[in-house]
């Protein structure tokens, strides 16, 4: 690695398309030899054309910074001497290489030697990073960045962080380099030497292949110890050691002994009222529920009593969340703060279904199968990476390319995991499960917690206790459980992993596993394929024709994602009825199928693991979980096309714009009340349910009816927020904002845009803008990027191209003024305290649209049963979206900001004071936004 000589290098150019004429504006090089940098080049080019708007903003190189630049001919010879008898190195290399080559073909040159591409590398050696943009991987290793899209200073940090990926290699045991040294050959960059390298100096130092104390070496994989023993106090009661009143006594610091800890620490009265609260409620086995403010210090409320409780009792409790952000959060700032405080040992661990850990048998058998997918020998480097570092086997913390997804389905752990294993003794799944039996705090989230309930065989431990937080999501994570969803993409991912009997598939190797325990099946395998080449197109079909079925009934199908409910007893026309003979024929092909599959596994007669190797072992028991697969497909066909029940929702999603067979099927049960109140409260000693929003006008009544919790009279609570609202918010409603129904969309969005530029002018902050459609989003945003009197400001928008809602947040965190525009998943769980957020601006009151097939299968239930949809559905589940974007406004006692509501039915309609009265007291001003301006500047000095 150090004999070799690494040119790092990075451009600006005035586009991304050399072919077309697009120029290099700038060009640097930083030179890497024996792991120093001992040189660089910096020049500026002149491009012979103007450089774009877009290109001057993005990289502050202008027309007159590159006017007496040299062009490319003048510095060419001296770009080839510099990359003579050296690696090209550069962060997305094949950007910059077929830019240079381009430049240099038409001065006569050529690089023709080795490259590194650092995006690349960074994946397989940092494969648990968030992002993988040189900005996101400079801020992660604490890198000098100082001039972002800047070529001196991209080239720079690239150069920094190839030393650093080199660093890791270095690191890594000889045996993990052999695997990888493999896998090379298939990669972008010329790795596979540098490697060989590594390798060979380790061994001439006569270093054994552990070469490294916190590995253990399996085989030929090489693992991170982990230690399971917990210390010697562990089981202590605490019941030996503090009453519940001493407990919460020490959350009173009168020592001094929290602030010494946590600085910014401070007493809540409520929250140990709340403590107090949730261990009576366990301790005379009540359910519970508890509204609990931002800022009231919720996730410690429940934290202690429940510690408390699981060590005096010896069992564990349940704590389970809707977003894994809450989960990071725990296990990062919150329990680590009670392990400090706390004068006894407690142990908390988070437990997910099998398919999120991997399974080390089947990733070894996996290196040694031959790959020709570039996203399977990705995420096999970068699994074999995660492997000396991981100590949970749990894909959340990866970061796999999306092809890399299709593999992990054939790598997770399932029942062919659980036998006659040569890892059993180092399974991450069965030591996460290890791990929840011995601790006091179990973490999962709400769909495990439910579709634990359905299984055989429970993988949560026994258990009689439940914390349920972001409980607003139940009610409807719920109903999601107990439904059915059936893509085409469900069936194409089934029939690639089965292939035929002549390709490389399941069948094929199935064969062969017959064939080497000396059976022939042939028959049945070879009949198959008949079978798939009709069920392939029939099911072609029969998506491609319910997507076009849907696309003529929709009025919205300009939109990229449209829906339309159905009930298959009440689509009574001719293309209704080939639909459904099509899925007949497609329930009658899986039958079929199913039967050939069962003979083939019945001609293997009784076959005993014992007898098979691991590789035929792993190929036999994906073979049996493939049929369930088809059962399971067969099943849901029926019941999504041929059953009809009034309790019950179908619907179908396309993607206008996309596949022709992009469609999903859903069913869905209007009501779950009943089931929860059955299989799970009525289970229970004790559920507390709480959330930042749980009532509804003070009232719990909404979501004890939505949950199941009526027959069970549940404790409630509702908390006060330590914050001060009226002095820190102030809410704005513009009265002069037309009525949306009265307008077009366009009229609608350019007054969003103008209320929205004239906040940005005023506050000179950043601005967070809730839209409900994602439609009205676009347009507004195209409005304000067209804007030139908002030209200081970063605009964002969710689905516009902007990023991920991780870029987007970190983006927005990052700019002084910014805009940012979000949609769904932006109404909640994203903090901006402080100086972060300076204004919230509320599109419409947050209404589901009634188009919607969920909502108006449930509004026609209420309706038929004499009920008041609106009020009783509508209303309720609009105010608990409402209080949830509200809370993104103020996150500590010390934030100030301007809430905006631009929908005046808020103050203009009987129902709008049902909103104002689920919030707390603010002042409220309503005027014209041409004199609201002088309000707004008095507000925020």
């Amino acid at each position: 690695m150090n004999e070799q000589r690494y040119v790092v290098i990075d451009l600006e150019t005035t586009g991304n398309a050399p072919k077309k004429g697009d120029r290099i504006i700038q060009i640097a090089a930083v030179v890497i030899e024996q792991g120093q940098i001992v040189d660089r080049y910096m020049s500026f080019v002149k491009p012979m054309q103007k450089i774009p708007l877009f290109i001057e903003q993005l990289t502050g190189i202008t027309n007159d910074m590159v006017e007496e630049a040299p062009t490319f001919e003048e510095i060419a010879e001296d770009l080839i001497s510099l990359l003579s008898d050296s690696y090209f190195v550069a962060h997305n290399v094949y950007f910059d290489l077929s830019f240079l080559q381009e430049e240099l073909k038409n001065c006569g040159f050529q690089f023709s030697g080795p490259i590194l591409d650092t995006v690349e590398l960074a994946r397989i050696a940092f494969p648990t990073e968030k992002s993988f943009k040189l900005s996101d991987l400079s801020d992660g290793f604490n890198i000098i960045h100082e001039h972002p899209h800047r070529a001196d200073s991209d080239a720079e940090v690239t150069a920094l962080l190839l030393l650093r990926i080199f660093d890791k290699l270095k690191a890594l045991p000889v045996i993990t380099l052999q695997q990888l040294s493999k896998l090379s050959r298939s990669f972008i960059s010329d790795i596979e030497e540098i490697i060989e390298g590594v390798i060979s100096d380790k061994l001439v130092k006569i270093e054994q292949q552990q070469d490294r104390a916190d590995l253990d070496l399996i085989r030929s994989l090489a693992i991170k110890k982990v230690q399971l023993n917990l210390p010697e106090n562990a089981n202590d009661s605490a019941e030996e050691i503090l009453s519940i009143e001493d407990f919460i006594e020490l959350f009173q610091n009168k020592n001094g002994k929290l602030t010494g800890i946590l600085p910014t620490y401070n007493v809540r009265t409520d929250q140990m009222y709340m403590m107090k609260e949730i261990f009576d409620a366990f301790y005379t086995h009540q359910h519970g529920l508890f509204e609990a403010a931002t800022g009231s210090g919720k996730t410690i409320a429940y934290l202690v009593p429940a510690i408390f409780y699981s060590k005096k009792e010896q069992r564990p409790i349940i704590v389970s969340t809707y977003t894994t952000n809450l989960q990071s959060q725990m296990i990062e700032r919150d329990i680590p703060f009670l392990e400090k405080i706390l004068p006894f040992h407690f142990t908390t661990t988070i437990l997910k279904g099998q398919r999120h850990y991997l399974c080390l048998q089947k990733f070894e058998q996996s290196l040694r199968e031959p790959e020709d997918n570039y996203d399977f020998i990705l995420t096999k480097a970068q699994l074999l990476l995660w492997l000396t570092e991981t100590e949970t086997g749990d894909i959340d913390e990866l970061n796999i390319p999306s092809g890399g997804k299709v593999l992990w389905n054939q790598l997770h752990v399932d029942g062919s995991s659980l036998k006659r294993n040569p890892f059993s003794g180092y399974c991450f799944y069965q030591r996460a499960k290890e791990l929840a039996i011995r601790a006091n705090i179990i973490i999962t989230n709400h769909a495990m917690l439910l579709s634990d309930l359905e299984r055989d065989h429970q993988i949560l431990p026994l258990h009689q206790e439940v914390i349920i937080d972001e409980a607003h999501h139940f009610h409807r994570v719920a109903s999601e459980q107990l439904g059915s969803r059936f893509s085409y993409l469900d069936v194409h991912s089934m029939l690639n992993r089965l292939g035929t009997f002549h390709t490389n598939g399941l069948i094929n190797k199935f064969a062969r596993v017959s064939e080497e325990i000396g059976q022939k099946n042939h028959h049945f395998l070879q009949e198959m394929d008949a079978h798939l080449l009709q069920l392939q197109e029939e099911c072609h079909q029969l998506f491609s024709g319910i997507h076009s079925y849907v696309l003529k009934r929709r009025k919205d199908s300009h939109l990229n994602r449209t829906s339309y409910k159905y009930n298959t007893e009440k689509e009574n026309n001719r293309t209704w009825d080939s639909i459904l003979e099509l899925a007949n024929r497609i329930k009658f092909i899986m039958y079929d199928l199913i039967i050939l599959m069962e003979k083939s596994l019945q001609v293997l007669g009784k076959v005993d693991d014992a007898e098979l190797s691991i590789k035929n072992k792993i190929i036999y028991q994906e073979y049996k979980q493939v049929l369930s697969v088809v059962k399971e497909y067969k099943d849901k066909i029926d019941y999504l096309f041929f059953k009809n029940d009034e309790s019950i929702v179908t619907w179908i999603e396309i993607e206008t714009k996309g596949a022709k067979n992009a469609v999903s099927i859903y069913a869905q049960p209007l009501e779950i009340a009943d089931f929860l109140a059955d299989q799970f409260f009525a289970k229970k000693q004790s559920v507390i349910l709480t959330s930042a929003t749980l009532t509804v006008k003070k009232s719990f009544s909404y979501i004890i009816d939505a949950v199941g919790l009526s027959d069970f009279y549940p404790k409630q609570l509702q908390l006060k927020s330590p914050f001060r609202y009226k002095e820190q918010v102030k809410l704005f409603v513009p009265s002069d904002m037309p009525l949306v129904n009265e307008v077009t969309l366009d009229e609608y969005s350019e007054a969003i845009a103008a209320n929205v530029g004239s906040v940005a002018q005023i506050t000179d902050g950043k601005i967070l803008v809730l839209f409900t459609s994602y439609e009205m989003l676009r347009k507004t945003y195209q409005l304000l990027k067209e804007d030139e009197t908002l030209d200081d400001f970063i605009i964002m928008g969710q689905g516009t191209g902007s990023g991920s809602r991780t870029r987007l947040t970190k983006n927005f965190r990052q700019f002084g003024k910014a805009i940012l525009l979000g949609t769904s998943s932006f109404w909640e769980g994203v903090d901006f305290p402080g100086d972060e957020l300076t204004a919230l601006m509320i599109v419409r009151l947050p209404f589901a649209s009634p188009d919607e097939p969920i909502v108006a299968a449930r509004c026609q239930m209420l309706e038929r049963r004499g009920k008041n949809a609106f009020y009783d559905y509508s209303l309720p589940e609009a105010i608990l979206r409402f209080k949830q974007g509200f809370g993104r406004l103020i996150r500590n006692e010390a934030d100030r900001g301007i809430l905006f509501v631009l929908d005046n039915r808020i103050v203009s309609t009987r129902y709008g004071k049902d909103f104002l009265e689920s919030i707390p007291d603010l002042e409220i001003e309503k005027k014209p936004m041409h004199l609201l301006t002088h309000s707004i500047e008095d507000w925020i000095v």
